[in-house]
């Protein structure tokens, strides 16, 4: 049985592409999307090969046995298969007053503390034919991810894919963090405050064509704002493109690198629903570039040898996205202490860094930074610094803690230090399939 399991997940590699909805794995391999994720662009319901083999094997401290495997079966039937992704966070902030010299002498208090669902998807995915399927995904709210709803024609000889429906569009890197400043802060106006409530990014309405090119993905997408509010959706037209190739070093085949550009467009006859901000009918442009190395690490050492991980010992990913984003509005805003311009740019980065320091358990280290509008006085920049660790415990289990500092530009108005090293705790558990 075990051979027979090994013969067919080897097949499964090689008819599809690859990657898991860290972009860091897909990182480490040098491969994109298709062998883990039943969606090509990442993220949501995986493959068998990711939540069989991928997730049981390469991830845990432990891994699982084939027998244990065998034992749990995501396929309800040869044409339906269902998943499930839930994140489950505990926060707790200093209670140190933003307007005060610093945060860091300020202590960690439970009196702040509170616990929320960061993702509660359950997926379902149906396949009446290799080359065709329908897939579903329900969120358990807005801040977990919203409804996806399409179907999608899969031209695996081509590597190439059409999709029809309700999905999340394929720009920049899919951050497993939400609250990462390229993901919420140029979609949907996060401000990256510690106390600020993000929302997924760019969920749209339409179309999209995508395939793979030697080591190159490719995809382009027709599509209107996806909202809770019926509207006109023809007054939210917009287009997203994305590029992104990865090779693996000739002379040291243990490292690869990666790069990257999206580009988005949105002639703004009307608000888009995602933002709310700046509320009135705006022309959106936003482009950036991303990219990254990482190095598979050192075999046989720190638990790498006691199963078919491919990791090795200090592996390592180091992944970085720049935006920038243009907002076009048709009138004038009049704020307290200036007039907004006609034009406002607005700029994003996140940082990502994770190293393998034994089977299983991963050091994490982050940096975001946001100027929400860098020719205007309406807001200012902000910053955050995030240091954790993550191990997956068990199959199918990640448990993570991070501690972050959030600091930000004084008040444009005022001059007052708006916030400096407030501090953050956060403690999440992942349990995926």
């Amino acid at each position: 049985m075990r051979k027979f399991l090994l013969i067919l997940f080897a097949l499964g590699a090689l008819s599809v592409s690859s990657a898991l909805a860290r972009p860091q794995y897909s990182a480490l391999f040098g491969q994109s999307c298709f062998l883990c994720h039943a969606n090509p662009t990442g993220n949501g319901m995986r493959e068998l090969y990711g939540s069989q083999f991928f997730g049981p094997q390469y991830l845990p401290v432990k891994p699982v046995s084939f027998e244990t495997i065998e034992k749990l079966k995501p396929k309800l039937s040869d044409n339906v298969t269902i998943g499930a992704d839930f994140r489950t966070i505990w926060l707790s902030t200093n209670t140190q007053d933003v307007d005060t010299e610093a945060g860091l002498s300020a202590p960690l208090s439970t009196n702040t503390g509170t616990a929320a669902q960061m993702e509660g998807n359950i997926y379902l995915q149906i396949r009446p034919t290799e080359q065709f399927m329908l897939y579903f995904s329900e969120g358990v709210s807005d801040a977990s991810g919203r409804r996806e709803i399409y179907g999608m024609a899969n031209l695996k000889g081509f590597k190439a894919w059409a999709k029809a429906g309700q999905f999340q569009e394929n720009y920049g890197l899919r951050f497993a963090d939400h609250t990462a400043y390229t993901r919420t802060g140029l979609w949907s106006g996060f401000d990256g405050g510690a106390f600020a409530t993000p929302t997924p990014p760019h969920y749209g309405v339409g179309m999209e064509l995508g395939t793979r090119i030697a080591t190159i993905d490719l995809s382009g997408s027709y599509t209107a704002a996806q909202s809770n509010i019926p509207m006109d959706r023809d007054q939210q037209k917009r287009w997203l493109l994305r590029a992104y190739g990865q090779r693996r070093l000739p002379f040291a085949p243990k490292w690869v690198v990666s790069a990257g550009g999206s580009w988005f467009h949105a002639p703004g006859k009307a608000a888009d629903p995602e933002t709310g901000f700046p509320g009135t009918a705006s022309k959106t442009t936003a482009w950036g570039a991303f990219g990254g190395i990482a190095f598979e690490g050192i075999h046989g050492r720190m638990g790498t040898g006691n199963g078919a991980s491919n990791f090795g010992w200090l592996a390592t990913s180091l992944l970085v996205e720049y935006d920038r984003k243009n907002w076009l509005t048709p009138e004038f805003w009049t704020l307290p202490w200036a007039i907004t311009p006609f034009a406002i740019t607005s700029a994003y980065a996140t940082a990502q860094v994770e190293i393998m320091a034994y089977q299983g358990v991963w050091l994490r280290g982050a940096y975001d930074w946001l100027d929400n509008a860098e020719t205007s006085s309406i807001a200012g920049e902000a910053e955050r610094t995030s240091l954790g660790i993550a191990s997956y415990v068990l199959p199918w289990v990640e448990v993570s803690v991070a501690h972050r500092l959030y600091s930000a530009s004084k008040h444009p108005a005022t001059g007052d230090p708006q916030a400096r090293n407030k501090k953050q705790v956060e403690a999440q558990i992942h349990v995926f399939f």
